[in-house]
């Protein structure tokens, strides 16, 4: 990161999110009927909002790769039908899909990012910094880390049928010689139910993706935010992949000291999380154009659809 410089830091504490309490227990809000969620964003709409359109803020410019990999020309999308997928974080419930995840785990998080994304950008806009209570910086880090997970480019090879399947093969292989031909039966039937098989890899793939285990919250301790700023008219996108882990010559994993987490919270403005043991980074960073352009080819390299208020600079991308 590049060395700004220092200004004055106002504190902010926000309700924090509970993560004890958002896991994928019962008793929480949700619907498995017809009315359930069905229609999940990758990335939240508090988050896009911050990249609308000048004059048109509830839409924005968008790109996405096709089946080969390649972009689409940007074209103005509703923020509404923007980083959508059907069904993505649905679960089974007394095997009913369900849509408690998105209701009770995401929509909490989303609710924590359109509190504090406003306030922070408003602070920085004037030259400020943001100084978080230890309990919303944990809240901040944490959301931090479901933003990076949240998203199919953080899963490249899965597939949920495939894991699906595997897993009623392998039950049905360990299956005991009494257990009644009813029951074996039904499961011998669901290998041939795509979308049943479909429905079991997927509520695998969301239970996992929504636990971290104690030693990711450990390591996530060790991060700080900073701020990267862009003075110039140069600006950064928004992409599936919310959150970019630069390993700066080593690997993107947490154990690296050097990784650092970057975030684009707005055109301008970018979060990075970073280890600063020495506290010697500023909170404040003046980010050249060329390391905003650097960011922005690595998002849309490693991205499956990218968005920005600017439908030049996405032509600038996907080379149009």
């Amino acid at each position: 990161m590049q060395v700004g410089w220092e200004n004055r830091k106002r504190t902010l504490k926000f309700r924090i999110v509970d993560f004890q309490r958002l896991d994928t227990q019962k008793g929480t809000i949700a619907s498995t009927m017809g009315n359930r969620a069905k229609n999940h964003h990758i990335v939240p709409k508090v988050l896009q909002r911050q990249f609308g359109i000048e004059g048109d803020p509830l839409k924005i410019w968008r790109a996405k790769k096709d089946q080969l990999g390649t972009y689409s020309a940007p074209k103005r999308k509703p923020i509404e039908k923007t980083f959508v997928i059907r069904d993505y974080n649905t679960i089974l419930e007394d095997e009913q899909r369900s849509d408690r995840i998105e209701r009770a785990f995401y929509a909490k998080l989303d609710d924590f990012l359109g509190r504090i994304l406003p306030q922070t950008i408003e602070i920085l806009d004037r030259g400020e910094i943001p100084d978080f209570s230890d309990e919303s910086l944990d809240s901040l880090r944490k959301t931090a880390m479901h933003m990076a997970k949240r998203t199919p480019d953080f899963l490249q090879d899965h597939d949920d049928f495939e894991l699906g399947k595997e897993l009623v093969e392998d039950t049905l292989r360990a299956m005991p010689d009494d257990v009644p031909v009813e029951q074996r039966q039904k499961l011998e039937a669901e290998l041939s139910n795509e979308a049943r098989l479909r429905d079991r890899g997927r509520h695998i793939r969301v239970a996992a993706t929504i636990n971290d285990s104690q030693r990711v919250v450990e390591t996530l301790s060790e991060f700080v935010p900073r701020w990267a700023i862009s003075e110039t008219k140069h600006s950064f996108i928004l992409a599936s992949r919310m959150v970019y882990r630069i390993g700066n010559g080593g690997s993107n994993g947490l154990s690296n000291p050097n990784m650092e987490m970057w975030m684009p919270i707005c055109p301008k403005i970018a979060l990075v999380l970073v280890r600063d043991i020495r506290n010697g980074i500023p909170h404040r960073n003046v980010a050249s154009p060329e390391k905003i352009r650097q960011i922005n080819q690595y998002a849309a390299k490693n991205s499956h659809e990218i968005a920005s208020h600017s439908e030049k600079l996405l032509k600038s991308l996907v080379g149009m």
